[in-house]
């Protein structure tokens, strides 16, 4: 699983952003294609006096919201992804076996820094939609990170000239490898 984050995120997990991502060997030698299925990107949002982490999936649309994050949590930051990502399948219908066994099939969690413009807008987009779901409602920080992703990824994208939920074009890309 490889996570391009964007420049707000680099001086955070600069430890570990440790491969050369220019060199497309580097990326084989650790089983991740330079584009592939489990590419996401991740971009860091101030919050309160916090910060929430939202990466997402490239070909989906699917957002892992991790919101609260303080300096101590970005070391465990390959961790909270997993979790993150498990929970979520699970919320979605998938058994823990089969998020688990999608998760060994998307790789060890690595980091790089090179992101793209046009997901960083759907990061973007995401923030606000996150924004406006919440507005009538208590604080981000006072959210479960996985009802935070349900409600999230429920919004209405357009992807591929198709209107479509992120959670249902996720469950259908993760109905593919189990």
């Amino acid at each position: 699983m490889l996570i391009h984050i964007t420049r707000s995120l680099l001086p955070h997990l600069k430890g570990h952003v440790s491969l050369d991502h220019s060199d497309s060997d580097a990326l084989r030698r650790h089983g991740v294609e330079m584009s592939g299925p489990w590419h996401w990107h991740a971009h860091r949002f101030p919050y309160a006096n916090s910060c929430c982490v939202l990466i997402c999936h490239d070909s989906t649309g699917f957002v892992l919201a991790l919101p609260g994050l303080d300096e101590g949590d970005f070391q465990i930051m390959p961790d909270l992804v997993r979790e993150s990502l498990v929970g979520s399948m699970e919320d979605l219908g998938f058994s823990p076996a089969e998020a688990r066994q999608v998760l060994l099939r998307s790789g060890p969690v690595l980091f790089d820094d090179q992101s793209e413009n046009r997901v960083k807008e759907m990061l973007s987009v995401a923030w606000q939609d996150m924004h406006n779901v919440l507005e009538d409602r208590p604080n981000l920080l006072l959210w479960n990170p996985l009802r935070l992703n349900e409600l999230i990824n429920q919004r209405i994208i357009k992807k591929d000239d198709n209107w479509c939920r992120p959670d249902d074009l996720f469950s259908q890309f993760v109905a593919r490898f189990v």
